[in-house]
């Protein structure tokens, strides 16, 4: 190891061990507090995680990078007031911050340390939140971002979503550790505070492989990308990082130019709707009663559904709705190609629908073609269904000439 690369690691440990000194009397105020901890204390603990995060994935240290990166999603719930300071997650702080402390006390060999046990107890913190907000366990999931070099970047979901709340946009960025740093007399360790002024680091990766082999040709760069979150547009990060446009990349532009392989969970929850994904078509499971303030997020399920190879809208209970229900019903059976009906919770829907077109037919009996109509355009247009719908509308056109 270089004298350099001696000097940053000295670096970052005494970073860490100054962070962690004071974290577990922190962590205990925060417990004894409750729902009434000082914000700025959880703010306190959460920034110690993430910059040892930072350093860590700067460095190599997958393993002191991974932990406290699993440290960092639950401080980020508990600061957003998504779980409380009880014993059980504190506990699982505590104990996840001292094994962090020993990870950094032994760096050279804390590769080869299990931290399985508390990344564990730190991941099904995050889950049980993840499975409460979606009606239901949540797959574990990863985004996977081939990198321009040899290596894969990969960042979890959920690390993700927490960094595009607030309006967030992601980047990657691609830095050169020879040339933006060290001919720059700049330290990486300084770059990473100053980038967080302006946003957040969700991760970060050096590409040792980039440099070449022995019995291959040597290059003059060392890159290290990082996930960047900040609520600056595009035209704005160049001169915020300092690196030139070429080499930041939106997430967004990444993933439609397929350069950005999403792996998402198998099941995820929409309010109360639940969006299961397959190999084939996917599922939408309704509930059996839904109310209004829930449609935004059938509607959010709805356009999710669309990258699937079809669709499936399953209700097991009879479905209960109010009119905007069917509307938006109609609008995704538009679509091509039409999801399908399935479980016996629609029978209910279809018997009603029948039951329409019935009262529209005795109507038309007793001469009131307005009110026939009616009842047929509602059919038409708010069940949709293949066998009735079309039939329905053609009786409303004949009413109306």
């Amino acid at each position: 190891m270089s004298q350099d690369s001696v000097e940053l690691v000295t670096g970052f440990v005494e970073d860490c061990r100054e962070h962690l000194e004071s974290i577990e009397q922190r962590l205990m105020d925060i417990e004894a507090a409750g729902a009434g901890a000082d914000p700025d204390l959880v703010n306190e603990v959460f920034r110690a995680a993430h910059s040892i995060k930072g350093g860590a994935g700067m460095l190599g240290f997958d393993a002191v990078k991974t932990l406290a990166h699993k440290l960092e999603n639950v401080l980020h719930l508990l600061r957003g007031r998504e779980i409380a300071p009880d014993p059980e997650v504190m506990n699982s702080l505590l104990r996840g911050f001292d094994r962090l402390g020993e990870l950094v006390e032994n760096i050279d060999e804390s590769e080869t340390m299990p931290i399985d046990e508390h990344v564990g107890r730190l991941v099904a913190i995050v889950q049980g939140v993840e499975s409460a907000a979606g009606g239901g366990a949540v797959a574990p999931a990863t985004q996977s971002i081939p990198l321009p070099g040899s290596g894969i970047f990969e960042v979890d979901a959920v690390s993700l979503r927490q960094a595009m709340r607030g309006g967030n946009n992601i980047y990657l960025l691609e830095f050169d550790m020879l040339h933006d740093f060290q001919r720059k007399q700049r330290s990486p360790v300084q770059a990473m505070r100053s980038l967080e002024d302006g946003g957040r680091v969700v991760d970060c990766k050096v590409d040792l492989e980039a440099v070449g082999t022995l019995d291959g040709d040597f290059t003059n760069r060392l890159p290290m990308f990082m996930l960047y979150a900040t609520i600056l547009e595009m035209d704005m990060v160049p001169a915020l990082v300092r690196i030139d446009a070429a080499r930041i990349t939106p997430l967004e532009q990444a993933r439609e130019a397929g350069a950005v392989h999403v792996q998402e969970p198998a099941r995820e929850g929409f309010g109360p709707f639940v969006l299961h994904r397959g190999p084939g078509a996917w599922r939408i499971v309704l509930p059996e009663a839904m109310a209004p303030a829930d449609l935004p997020e059938l509607q959010r399920a709805l356009l999710m559904a669309r990258q699937g190879g079809g669709l499936v809208l399953e209700a097991q209970g009879e479905v209960e709705a109010d009119v905007f229900f069917f509307q938006l019903l109609a609008s995704a059976r538009a679509a091509k190609p039409r999801p399908v009906l399935a479980g016996p919770g629609w029978a209910g829907l279809l018997a009603r629908a029948r039951g329409t077109f019935l009262l529209g037919e005795a109507y038309v009996q007793e001469k009131r073609p307005e009110d026939a109509a009616r009842y047929f355009m509602s059919v038409g247009i708010l069940y949709d269904l293949p066998d009735l719908s079309p039939a329905a509308l053609r009786r409303a056109a004949e009413i109306f000439g």
